[in-house]
Order: structure tokens, then C-alpha cells, then sequence
């Protein structure tokens, strides 16, 4: 059922470049609380703030290898993987040029899209790795050849996730926030590009706040870790607020619910002298 709408549309126009705005984290510029000329509902009011997100603009300056996922020790001898983008052809060339002077090697399947290590002494132990998810490295002793039972993947997050730390809607994920996550953006475009969104009709969340004074913006990988954007460019997002009477649907009984309705009532009947 569709809400009526009450009052004007507006729109939240938010750049990390303007003024107003506070730094939640040190490092990063991808958790930001942006204020603004209030929005209010009076107690009296009966509509509601829905919102939802129509526009984005963000760099994708993301290194797919990064501190959390580019280190590996084998027999002991500690690899890190420098930050940036490759191609899996890449990695195995820098694989191979620290391992082989401990004579280890590496190749890669493209038909089965898993990494083969060779050691020369007939076996090897991964002591260590933060490269599961990335190359599909898993730490333990092996006997060589062994061919890794996890893939390579050398894409860290495939979408941007927009959460909103201060306001209540209906929206569920599992990330154990308390915030609502307001939309996921797919990454179409490729590394050091602009990612583009716009939707003229956005899903619309009803929110619990009668007031909006700032909007705390997060921006999210896949794995609800903070978007870790190299060198810290500006971005953009447009929220779009709407307002809406809070209906109640409906409720349908079920065929059993309104069975046990008539059978109680038939009881009373049957009481009834």
C-alpha cells in the first residue's frame, strides 16, 4: 500500500568538499556527518521522514591489495604484497621473484583459477596469510606440488555500501550496526575511475527521527569494513526526502486463524442458554 505524501519533496545535497561537515575518522573521509539547515516534524504532525538515495558520485581509488590482505609467509620467509591493482599474471611474477631464491615457485590455472606451489624439498609449510580471500592462499603444511582448494580474487568489495549512522528505518543487513544501511552501489566501472549512480525513484525507508539536523554518511566494502579510498577524494551523494502517513495494512486472516475464530465462537454460542 502506497503512502500519500503530505509535504514538498526536498533533497539532502551532501559533498565531502563543503563546509559543515565533521571527520568521524582520522584516516579516512569516508565517515562523515554532514549538517544542515534543519528538517522538523512537529509532535502533532502524523507524516512521517522517508528517504532514500538518488544520487552518488565516487571515486573508485580503491587498491584492491591492501594492508589487509597482501601478506604470506612461507618456511618462514615473510612476503608482503606491495598496494595496488593487478592482474593475477602480475602477482605470480612477484610471487616468484622473492620465493625463488628460497626455491619455491608459483603458477596459476585459468581454467580452475587457483595458484599451484612447487618447493624443490618436496614440501612447504604457509606459516601465515592474509591472502585467503585475495589469492586463495590458506596457511598449513603441505606436500608439494599443491594446488590451493581456495580461488583467486583479486577484487576486495564489488559494491559500495551507503549506511546512515543516525536514523531508524525498517532496513535489515548483518552487519551489527545500528545505523540503516540505505542502498548498495555495484562497482561498474573499473580502478581510478568515477562510479556514477543515479535513480530518479529511489527506494524510499521510513525513519523514526521527527528531526534531521545532519546525516552521519558511511561508506562501506561489501564486508561492512570502512571504504578505504587512496588518497582521500572528494565524493558526492544526494539524499532525497519525501514524507509519508504512517498506514497500517490490513491484516488478512489466515484460513486457520478465521476457523479457529468461527469454532470460538461457536463455542460461545453454545453456552449461551
Amino acid at each position: 500500500m502506497s503512502n500519500p505524501l503530505t509535504h514538498s519533496s526536498a533533497k539532502i545535497f551532501l559533498s565531502s568538499q563543503g563546509s559543515n561537515l565533521v571527520l568521524n575518522s582520522a584516516t579516512l573521509n569516508t565517515d562523515i556527518s554532514f549538517y544542515f539547515q534543519p528538517l522538523l516534524l512537529s509532535n502533532s504532525d502524523q507524516s512521517h521522514f522517508i528517504i532514500g538515495l538518488e544520487q552518488a558520485s565516487i571515486p573508485v581509488s580503491i587498491n584492491m591489495v591492501n594492508s589487509t590482505n597482501n601478506q604470506i609467509s612461507i618456511n618462514g620467509n615473510a612476503y608482503t604484497l606491495p598496494a595496488g591493482n593487478y592482474i593475477i599474471s602480475e602477482v605470480i611474477t612477484l610471487l616468484n621473484t622473492f620465493y625463488n631464491t628460497f626455491n619455491v615457485s608459483f603458477t596459476y590455472s585459468s581454467n580452475t583459477n587457483k595458484i599451484t606451489i612447487t618447493a624443490t624439498a618436496g614440501s612447504f609449510t604457509i606459516n601465515s596469510t592474509t591472502m585467503t580471500k585475495l589469492l586463495g592462499f590458506v596457511a598449513g603444511a603441505y606436500s608439494s606440488p599443491a594446488v590451493m582448494t581456495k580461488v583467486v580474487n583479486l577484487t576486495s568489495t564489488l559494491g559500495i555500501v551507503i549506511q546512515i549512522e543516525n536514523v531508524q528505518t525498517p532496513n535489515r543487513d548483518n552487519s551489527g550496526s545500528n545505523g540503516a544501511t540505505l542502498a548498495r552501489i555495484p562497482i561498474t566501472c573499473g580502478p581510478q575511475k568515477i562510479l556514477q549512480y543515479f535513480n530518479a525513484t529511489p527506494f524510499f525507508s521510513q525513519i523514526a527521527n521527527r528531526e534531521l539536523t545532519y546525516l552521519r554518511v558511511r561508506l562501506l566494502n561489501d564486508d561492512y569494513s570502512p571504504l578505504d579510498l587512496v588518497g582521500s577524494p572528494d565524493w558526492f551523494v544526494v539524499i532525497r526526502v519525501d514524507f509519508s502517513e504512517k498506514n497500517m495494512p490490513e491484516q488478512i486472516p489466515s484460513l486457520i486463524t478465521q476457523q479457529r475464530k468461527d469454532l470460538e465462537k461457536l463455542q460461545l454460542e453454545s453456552q449461551v442458554p
